[in-house]
């Protein structure tokens, strides 16, 4: 982050830039106060489904939608969107609707082949 800081605070001359650093600043902490929100708002929804007994699908859901709500809300307010989280979102999502819907072949395997075709893809595309 330190390094990052010096990057951005800096004007092209070589001297501070103090504009630069009070905007890095405060989107450090922005950045913080959302993933404090979003784990508190984790931990409130699974001590509710819980509580509720909710099915382990309806669970994973809420807590994708939760994941993936979070990035969109960082991404409105112009604050880095983490990746790893659109992704665990999304595997959340998906591990939600294949619990619902009762899928015949479990899904270990499927997100593994999945997984294996994109570590293909994006090798080849990046040799290219």
């Amino acid at each position: 982050m330190m390094k990052r800081m010096m990057h951005v605070s800096f004007g092209p001359d070589g001297k501070p830039a103090f504009d630069k650093m009070k905007a890095f600043m405060g989107q450090e902490n922005r950045s913080s106060l959302f993933d404090v929100i979003g784990w508190a708002l984790f931990f409130i929804w699974f001590g509710f489904a819980w509580l509720m007994g909710f099915s382990l699908g309806v669970g994973l859901l809420g807590i994708g939608i939760l994941a993936l709500g979070m990035q969109g809300i960082r991404y409105l307010d112009h604050v880095k969107v983490k990746a790893s989280w659109l992704v665990a979102g999304l595997a959340f999502v998906v591990g939600g609707f294949w619990e619902l819907w009762s899928v015949a072949i479990p899904l270990a395997p499927v997100a593994l082949i999945g997984l294996g075709i994109g570590m293909l893809v994006c090798d080849f595309t990046r040799q290219e």
